[in-house]
């Protein structure tokens, strides 16, 4: 069995003000720090081997705050970067709204078909997400791998792994530094055991 943990990165500027993010590199904000940190002493009692993150410094950073403790180096993937958002990236939702109207409803409701302005598609960024996690499945090992990315990519690797059509991405809460965890066993068969926890938070 191999042991994933995935976990979106701690809250940053542009969460705090509501603005799309994507591809672009926000920092953590003060509150995103601590956050960060409440997820490394959860962490402190669960036994994991590697933490690999986005290279986004939103996500970089909180693996590194993870990874701290046991002394580990935070290995770095391309893979698990953030969905390109495309000329909605540094918009709020209400920006987005006035000069794209209904395709963030589209968005919501129907992920799979959607072609963001400049952006990457919910299939493609699904597509590059699941290759990193198989890489990992095939380095043979059964060991616990701690993954620190962001929402939108999380949301289509959990479909995937899970066998969920694409349309069902928007049905999962990735909260800030939010901890997922499912087991994988051979044979392909992904197992739930948790979604979300943010107990480290209270």
């Amino acid at each position: 069995m191999i042991n994933f943990y995935f976990v979106r990165h701690g809250e940053t500027i542009w969460n705090k003000t509501g603005r799309y993010q994507g591809s672009t590199d926000v920092p953590l904000s003060e509150l995103g720090h601590e956050q960060a940190e409440k997820a490394a002493l959860w962490f402190q009692k669960e036994h994991f081997d590697g933490v690999i993150s986005s290279p986004l410094g939103r996500a970089r950073e909180t693996a590194e705050a993870i990874a701290a403790d046991r002394h580990l180096d935070v290995e770095i993937n391309p893979l698990l970067q953030e969905l390109c958002f495309g000329d909605w990236e540094g918009k709020t939702a209400e920006e987005i709204e006035k000069l794209w109207p209904g395709m963030i409803e589209e968005m919501y409701h129907r992920p799979e078909l959607l072609s963001l302005p400049h952006g990457e598609s919910f299939a493609d960024c699904q597509k590059r997400g699941l290759s990193a996690i198989r890489a990992l499945i095939a380095r043979g090992d059964e060991k616990s791998y701690v993954i620190v990315s962001h929402g939108a990519i999380l949301r289509t690797i959990v479909c995937g792994m899970l066998q969920l059509p694409l349309s069902r991405a928007w049905n999962f809460s990735f909260s800030n530094t939010g901890i997922t965890n499912i087991y994988h066993y051979p044979m392909d068969m992904n197992v739930l055991h948790f979604l979300n926890l943010t107990e480290h938070l209270r």
